[in-house]
């Protein structure tokens, strides 16, 4: 797990000793770690390279180190895509409280190589924390479009849609158009969540502008991976934001927790108040009962 300020990597005999001979010349404080060549400290960074030859490296200045010391060394890393790539996911699928979330993100190969500092992995694995701070710089960096869609507005059109695959369609038709424009990228790689002819026919007459493909587990292409940080970010925020609603934390996914913190909302505040920050059609409604 890394984040803007830490980072994981693996590097050769060579290069490790090529790193320690850098460091020391640079004046960093070396230690002993146990199972590891070296410990060191220096430049707002703890360093340390095991015998594994895992190299691990924490502190507020990891990204510079690893922009202007390792890759002194070892050069940009070799870029994960082949083309430009819109890449689309979503965030609140499965959560009773809170929004739902889809975001593309277009990538070049060339701009994933300077994003190194990103840990471009499925959101699922980092932090809050992590996940905000990336997230922040993406959007920065990156075309982009997130399309929130918060519960009273989610109940509204799952009462159009009658689906939560064809309306979550929608949102990335959505997103992926606005991307699409902004970048002048059509290649798409979807996080399958349906078949893909859902999503074509939620494109409608712009369907041809597209070049498609959805597979299972896509965040392991960095574009996707891009999209499923924004995606969470913004369901995180948007969740946090109800509490102003709820007048309580509500709590993320379907299980007990949410029973209980939907229960003792309905005391508090009566049956409609689930309308603005629930997706009610989960049979989670049924079973807080009020």
């Amino acid at each position: 797990m890394a984040g803007l300020n830490m980072f994981v990597d693996r590097i050769d005999d060579a290069t490790g000793e090529a790193l320690e001979a850098m460091l020391r010349d640079a004046a960093y404080e070396f230690r002993e770690v146990a199972h590891a060549h070296f410990g060191a400290k220096g430049e707002s960074v703890s360093v340390v390279w095991y015998s594994s030859g895992k190299l691990v490296v924490q502190g507020k200045g990891a990204s510079e180190f690893r922009l202007h010391r390792l890759q002194e060394l070892t050069g940009l890393p070799t870029a994960r895509l082949e083309v430009a790539t819109i890449g689309c996911d979503e965030a609140g699928k499965g959560d009773y409280f809170g929004p739902l979330v889809a975001a593309a993100v277009a990538m070049t190969p060339a701009e994933e190589q300077f994003l190194d500092e990103v840990p471009l992995v499925d959101s699922k694995v980092l932090g809050d924390r992590q996940i905000g701070v990336a997230a922040e710089h993406l959007r920065n960096v990156l075309p982009h479009e997130v399309v929130v869609i918060g519960p009273r507005r989610y109940n509204e059109l799952y009462a159009k849609f009658q689906n939560v695959n064809h309306l979550l369609a929608w949102a990335h038709a959505k997103a992926m158009l606005a991307v699409k424009d902004k970048s002048g990228v059509n290649h798409v790689l979807l996080d399958k969540f349906c078949d893909e002819s859902v999503v074509k026919r939620a494109l409608g007459a712009r369907a041809s502008e597209i070049d498609l493909l959805a597979r299972p587990r896509a965040e392991d292409d960095p574009a996707v991976a891009a999209a499923s940080l924004l995606a969470r970010d913004a369901f995180v925020r948007g969740i946090d934001r109800l509490r102003h609603v709820a007048g309580r934390p509500l709590p993320k996914g379907a299980g007990s927790p949410v029973l209980k913190a939907g229960r003792a909302l309905v005391k508090e505040r009566g049956r409609s108040i689930l309308t603005e920050v629930a997706k009610v059609h989960f049979r989670t409604t049924g079973q807080i009962g009020g």
